[in-house]
């Protein structure tokens, strides 16, 4: 008796989370940049490579323009980190260009205002083993 009184709940529970229209269409757009990047990043850098990916204004054009954190492999039993920035154009991410300068592990705390991007990322600290970073470090990337 329990389980048939459980189990309907969780349904309807999950059924009520679900998006509505309006928030599909925008996961929808989102999801087709994401596709977008990951193959760019995959034909740059090779199958292996994956993205994550940020959406916010950086050309201050009022659309998401968007940074691919890309990782793919070294070789060895690293891999190897693109920080890559696309421009929105007519609805279509567009390669800007790559970021040289940026470091870590765990991108977060991604602000987009127009001309740059500040992020977070996780560093080591001295001692630190490889393993196991515990510092981090702020970034601005300069999108001009």
């Amino acid at each position: 008796m329990f389980i048939y009184v459980i189990l309907p709940l969780g349904v309807m529970a999950l059924i009520a989370c679900l998006p509505s229209e309006r928030k599909t269409s925008i996961s929808r757009s989102a999801v087709a940049h994401d596709d977008a990047i990951l193959i760019w990043a995959r034909k740059q850098h090779g199958d292996s490579a994956h993205a994550q990916t940020f959406f916010g204004d950086f050309t201050g054009d009022g659309t998401d323009d968007a940074l691919a954190w890309i990782l793919y492999p070294s070789g060895g039993n690293s891999e190897f980190l693109d920080v890559a920035l696309f421009r929105n154009e007519r609805d279509q991410m567009t390669y800007y260009r790559s970021i040289d300068n940026v470091f870590g592990s765990d991108p977060r705390n991604i602000l987009f205002e127009q001309g740059r991007i500040t992020i977070t990322t996780t560093m080591p600290n001295p001692g630190d083993p490889r393993c196991c970073s515990t510092g981090y470090q702020n970034w601005v990337i300069d999108t001009k």
